[in-house]
């Protein structure tokens, strides 16, 4: 419907043009306000990109994929206002990208490492016995105490603390750091 939207635009049908402008505003602003740009800068910045669409329309053709070329634009037209802005008070600071994306980098690289984490725990607690993995998951999981889990298990306290013992020494001589704080972390992670 879009993509019809744009071939009739191009032919010169304004009413196509609203059609376009009106499904991609929000989603435009959305990705502005993302960006870290105020909503004013990010409005004006989508009318700029949609005013210069419309004059520079016969120069489109080429266009494929508007909902690429709009978001593009509209990251550009946003780079330039705020290199104007900083040129204009003289701030010739960090552009505000690269820190975003440092933060964004280190935010993923925490993230896989989490996943990775829990993983290779996953794999560990797979490794025992089914009456260790259930111990395992009350005390950590549910953060049950040991005479609850004794209860729910028919097993004496001592019973469950031998398991639970067991299921650790296991885990940490499986463990390629062949740590406890590496398990501890683990489990942290995990409740």
């Amino acid at each position: 419907m879009i993509d019809d939207a744009w071939k009739l635009f191009l032919e010169g049908d304004d009413k196509s043009f609203s059609k376009i402008y009106h499904a991609y505003y929000s989603e435009l602003l959305a990705y502005a306000l993302n960006l870290g740009f105020d909503d004013e800068r990010s409005k004006d910045a989508i009318q700029d990109i949609f005013f210069n669409i419309y004059i520079s329309r016969k120069k489109l053709n080429h266009i494929q994929n508007i909902e690429f070329y709009l978001l593009r634009s509209l990251k550009n037209r946003l780079l330039d206002i705020r290199n104007l802005e900083l040129i204009e008070i003289g701030e010739l600071q960090q552009d505000y990208f690269e820190e975003n994306e440092k933060i964004v980098i280190e935010k993923i690289i925490d993230e896989e490492k989490e996943i990775q984490l829990k993983n290779k725990l996953t794999n560990l607690i797979k490794t025992l016995p089914p009456k260790q993995r259930r111990i395992i998951h009350y005390r950590y999981q549910l953060d049950l105490n040991y005479s609850e889990i004794a209860e729910i298990m028919n097993l004496s306290t001592d019973a469950v603390k031998k398991n639970l013992y067991r299921a650790l020494k296991k885990m940490k001589g499986a463990s390629p750091s062949n740590s406890l704080l590496y398990l501890i972390h683990l489990f942290t992670m995990l409740g």
